[in-house]
């Protein structure tokens, strides 16, 4: 298994793939996906991606090829109350065709990686959310790793995740 950043050449095929056979239906309740939406935001992400890392971060996994996950995280979330800077994870995607262990240690090198892409760039704050309707295995994930839970949120300072770090 290896982590890379996400390339717009070689991971848009794939993630969109990943996307539509496990996770198509998990907002369609509110909102009507367009996929070629999401193909124009995940382009212009991993464009950008290429030039200035610090914008958002998308990595994939992949043995022998195949996809296993990938995770997306964005920067410039604020609360109204602080003036402190929040990453948001957009994505903990795997593929649900794995076996339990395996997705539970995706997550977490995932989380790893959101801690230090935020520690990286300064961001004092991370959160991650779930829209899912089954979100708790997901929360108790982040709740081994220190993170304060709120109902389908996760929040954790940096400077406090780091030291779970694997």
């Amino acid at each position: 298994m290896e982590w890379t950043l996400a390339h717009p050449l070689h991971d848009i095929g794939d993630i969109m793939e990943l996307t539509a056979r496990n996770y198509s239906d998990d907002a369609e309740i509110f909102a009507k996906k367009d996929h070629g939406v999401f193909e124009h935001i995940i382009t212009v992400t991993l464009t950008t991606q290429l030039f200035d890392k610090s914008k958002e971060f998308v990595a994939v996994c992949r043995d022998e090829g195949r996809l296993l996950g990938y995770c997306w995280f964005d920067r410039g979330g604020y609360t109204t109350y602080s003036r402190d800077e929040i990453s948001n994870a957009k994505y903990h995607h795997v593929d649900l065709e794995l076996s339990p262990r395996l997705r539970v240690r995706l997550i977490n090198e995932m989380i790893d990686q959101h801690l230090l892409w935020a520690a990286r760039w300064g961001i004092p704050v991370v959160c991650s959310s779930s829209i899912r309707a089954d979100y708790e295995a997901f929360m108790k994930i982040h709740k081994k790793r220190g993170f304060t839970i709120m109902g389908s949120y996760a929040w954790i300072r940096t400077v406090e995740g780091l030291k779970w770090v694997k």
